[in-house]
């Protein structure tokens, strides 16, 4: 039964893909599997009774008369080194040196791996990581150059304008003059992204940290946002808890990225209603502290299937938003990479046609270290709360057709279209148009028909049908109100 299962397992030692060598103490080999011959040149039998630093150099010798690994080897369970062929060639290995007992006596086995074609594509992985970091830095390079490129001519359109419209006195014109700005904003908002994006990408985008005054910078994006807001007819409100400290140290620059981002989103998707803004400390450990953002509206809202797309690059939650208010799908992607990269998370939320919510947290430093204080703030819960509690009460009142809310906020979204209209501001047109789309959502059919006929027309320009359209929705929303009132 013995000799039958060393036949047995030799013959599995042939035939197996590793290349091993048997050899006693004084490091002379007694067993070579079929491989191993086959892989160095030898012929059957020429390797027995030789040295087993011939084949593996450098790993093996000879101390206090038997044989032992080299220093340098001997805590390592795989050792990476090279066999040599008769012809002296060699080739890499993983080589693992096994002890046994054979008849009382001390063996070794020598089990190695061939390692040629990992090597091989080990170089050729190399190679083309190399590749990939030059065609990234011509990447770098070429959107580098594109935008100075571009920014050139765009800045040059806008000083030329900014000119024209010092003098120009006819308000068709200036009015012209005044989108001709808009657009090469919006393109140098664009441009930026795909810049910003590009760094972001390249591992080059660093987090700097300086101090700034924390309610100095609030009030700059207060009076920038509200002014914005204001011109489109939205209510916008701002309240930033007092408990935060002043002089903060961090990278005021990103972080007014991070709301000039959410903020401009917020009062894009919004044709009516409101938008707010909540600063509150989550906690503060030591100098450093958490602060808790939220950018609130009341605009086109978001699906469960819209969040997943809204942090990915170049995505937005579906093709007829490109269109209608542009934009390249990259602002929220930087944001959150921003935010990520300031210690912080995003999330947003939010009902389809009922508004959204985006809320951020990012970590920043105090100039002096304050008492631990872990727990969150439960009167900034509290005014976090109110706030949300607020807008939703203002999103009932909107959406509840027949309101006195709903019923004066038609009207003056038509004064503010036929005001554009006499102006021959057809862009503007659109937008209130728009906001009168969503504040009669839920009327009667014939009266959304109409609807979608003022929206025809405002889209074609044309004058007299947009009359045509408003009257008979005036009659009809009329006619709506008064059987509402009387239910």
């Amino acid at each position: 039964m013995t000799g039958e299962y060393e036949k047995a397992l030799r013959y599995i030692l042939d035939n197996s893909q590793e290349l091993i060598i048997g050899f006693d103490s004084l490091g002379c080999i007694g067993y070579v599997n079929d491989r191993t011959y086959e892989i160095t040149g030898y012929s059957q039998g020429e390797l027995r009774g030789v040295y087993i630093g011939e084949l593996y150099k450098d790993v093996f010798q000879i101390a206090d008369n038997r044989v032992k690994l080299v220093e340098g080897y001997r805590k390592e369970e795989q050792i990476d080194t090279f066999l040599y062929r008769k012809n002296k060639t060699c080739f890499p290995v993983g080589l693992k040196v096994i002890p046994y007992e054979y008849r009382g006596n001390p063996y070794y086995f020598c089990a190695a791996v061939n390692k040629t074609r990992y090597m091989l594509s080990l170089r050729k992985l190399e190679e083309a990581t190399e590749q990939l970091k030059d065609s990234m830095k011509e990447r770098d390079s070429f959107v580098a150059n594109v935008t100075h490129e571009l920014r050139t001519p765009i800045n040059g359109i806008k000083g030329h304008t900014e000119i024209l419209l010092e003098s120009e006195e006819d308000s068709q014109k200036c009015n012209y003059l005044k989108m001709i700005l808009d657009c090469c904003n919006t393109m140098e908002g664009i441009i930026n992204n795909i810049l910003d994006f590009s760094k972001l990408e390249a591992g080059k985008f660093q987090i700097e940290e300086k101090p700034f005054s924390f309610h100095e910078f609030m009030e700059k994006v207060e009076k920038l946002f509200h002014t914005l807001a204001i011109r489109k007819g939205l209510h916008f409100t701002m309240n930033v808890a007092p408990d935060i400290p002043d002089k903060l140290l961090g990278d005021e620059l990103r972080l007014t990225q991070i709301l000039n981002n959410l903020i401009s989103n917020a009062v894009k998707f919004t044709s009516q209603g409101h938008v707010g803004i909540e600063v509150v400390k989550n906690m503060q450990v030591g100098n450093e502290i958490e602060l808790f953002f939220m950018v609130v509206d009341t605009g086109i809202g978001l699906t469960p299937e819209d969040k997943e797309k809204l942090f990915r690059s170049f995505s937005q939650v579906d093709a007829s938003i490109t269109r209608k208010y542009g934009g390249t799908g990259l602002g929220l992607a930087i944001t959150k990479q921003l935010v990520q990269m300031m210690g912080g998370s995003i999330r947003a939320e939010g009902e389809r046609g009922k508004g959204s919510n985006f809320s951020f947290t990012v970590r920043l430093k105090t100039e002096e270290s304050e008492p631990l204080k872990e727990a969150v703030d439960e009167m900034a819960n509290w005014r976090t709360g109110k706030i949300v509690e607020n807008i939703a009460k203002e999103r009932d009142l909107m959406y509840e057709f027949g309101s006195e809310l709903n019923e004066q906020e038609v009207r003056n979204n038509f004064e503010k279209l036929n005001l554009s209209i006499d102006m021959g501001n057809w862009y503007k047109a659109e937008i209130f148009e728009g906001a009168i789309k969503q504040l009669l959502q839920g009327a009667s059919r014939e009266l959304q028909r109409e609807v979608l006929r003022l929206g025809m027309a405002v889209r074609k320009a044309d004058y007299e049908k947009t009359r045509e359209a408003e009257t008979s929705i005036t009659v009809l929303l009329e006619e709506e109100l008064k059987k509402a009132k009387t239910k």
